[in-house]
C-alpha cells in the first residue's frame, strides 16, 4: 500500500509539473529587462500614424452655422465614428478622398493632422472660423493559435502590449515569443517576428502598430495539453482522479 500511495504521488506530481513548465514557457514578457529610463525619442517616430489607401477617416468640421454644419459633416457630426468603422471618408486607389465643396484631396501618405490643415486653409477661402478634426478609423487584426479579433485604434497611437492586453483572453497560453506581424505599407507587404518576452520589444519599429496591421501569435505547443476538447486533457484528469483515490484509499486502509 505504501508503494502504491508513493507511486500515485510521484505520478501526479510528474503530470502537475510536466503541465506549469509547459504551459509557462512563452508566457512571461520581457524578462530580460533590467529597471531602467529609456529615452522614448529614439522611438516615437514609429508610433506616428499615416493615412493609406483603403483607409477611413473621419472628418468633422464645425461652424456656427447648422446648415453649414450639415452640408460639411456628410456622415454626421461625429463624423462616422461607429462600432463597425463602415462610415468615414474612404482612401481610394488613387490615394484621394471626396470631399463636400473642395472635391477630391490627397491624403495618402499624410498624418491625421497635415490633413487637418489642408482642409482648413482650403475652407477659408470661402467660410471663415471653422474647426476641422480629422481622425483614422484604424483597426489592427489579432489571431491567436485559431481564434481572431479585431482592435480598434480610438487614439493616435496603439503599442503591440495594448493590443494584447485588449485580446488576452485569447491569447493568454499561446506562445509570446513567436509572433508574426505582417504590414502593408509604401505598395510593399511586410513580414516580420518579434519576441514579446524579450525586453528588445521596446526597440522594434513594430512596437507602435498601425492601421491594417495583422499580428499571429503562435500556439504553445502545449495548447492541445488545455484544449477542452482535448482527449490528452480528459486522459489527465482521469489520472490525476485516479491517482488522488488510490491515495485517498491507501490512507483510509493504514
Amino acid at each position: 500500500m505504501i508503494k502504491y500511495s508513493l507511486f500515485c504521488s510521484f505520478l501526479l506530481l510528474m503530470i502537475l509539473s510536466f503541465c506549469s513548465c509547459g504551459l509557462t514557457k512563452g508566457k512571461i514578457l520581457f524578462k530580460d529587462q533590467q529597471v531602467s529610463v529609456q529615452d522614448l525619442d529614439s522611438v516615437k517616430h514609429f508610433a506616428i500614424q499615416r493615412i493609406q489607401k483603403s483607409d477611413r477617416i473621419n472628418i468633422t468640421v464645425t461652424s456656427t452655422e447648422p446648415t453649414l454644419m450639415t452640408f460639411l459633416n456628410p456622415f454626421g457630426n461625429t463624423g462616422g465614428n461607429n462600432s463597425n468603422g463602415l462610415t468615414g471618408f474612404l482612401v481610394d486607389l488613387e490615394g484621394n478622398i471626396e470631399f463636400p465643396l473642395l472635391g477630391k484631396i490627397q491624403v495618402d501618405g499624410l498624418t491625421p493632422k497635415e490633413t487637418e490643415n489642408i482642409i482648413k486653409s482650403k475652407l477659408n477661402y470661402y467660410y471663415k472660423d471653422l474647426f476641422v478634426n480629422v481622425s483614422l478609423v484604424g483597426k489592427v487584426y489579432i489571431m491567436s493559435g485559431n481564434e481572431g479579433s479585431m482592435i480598434n485604434i480610438t487614439n493616435e497611437r496603439l503599442t503591440i502590449l495594448e493590443a494584447i492586453s485588449q485580446n488576452l483572453s485569447k491569447s493568454d497560453l499561446n506562445d509570446k515569443s513567436d509572433v508574426w506581424i505582417i504590414r502593408e505599407d509604401s505598395g510593399k507587404r511586410y513580414f516580420s517576428k518579434i519576441d514579446l518576452t524579450s525586453k528588445k520589444i521596446f526597440e522594434s519599429p513594430y512596437f507602435f502598430l498601425k492601421s491594417n496591421d495583422f499580428v499571429y501569435i503562435m500556439p504553445n505547443r502545449y495548447n492541445w495539453l488545455v484544449s477542452t476538447s482535448s482527449p490528452v486533457r480528459l486522459t489527465f484528469t482521469f489520472l490525476v482522479s485516479i491517482a488522488g483515490l488510490l491515495i485517498l484509499i491507501t490512507r483510509l486502509i493504514v
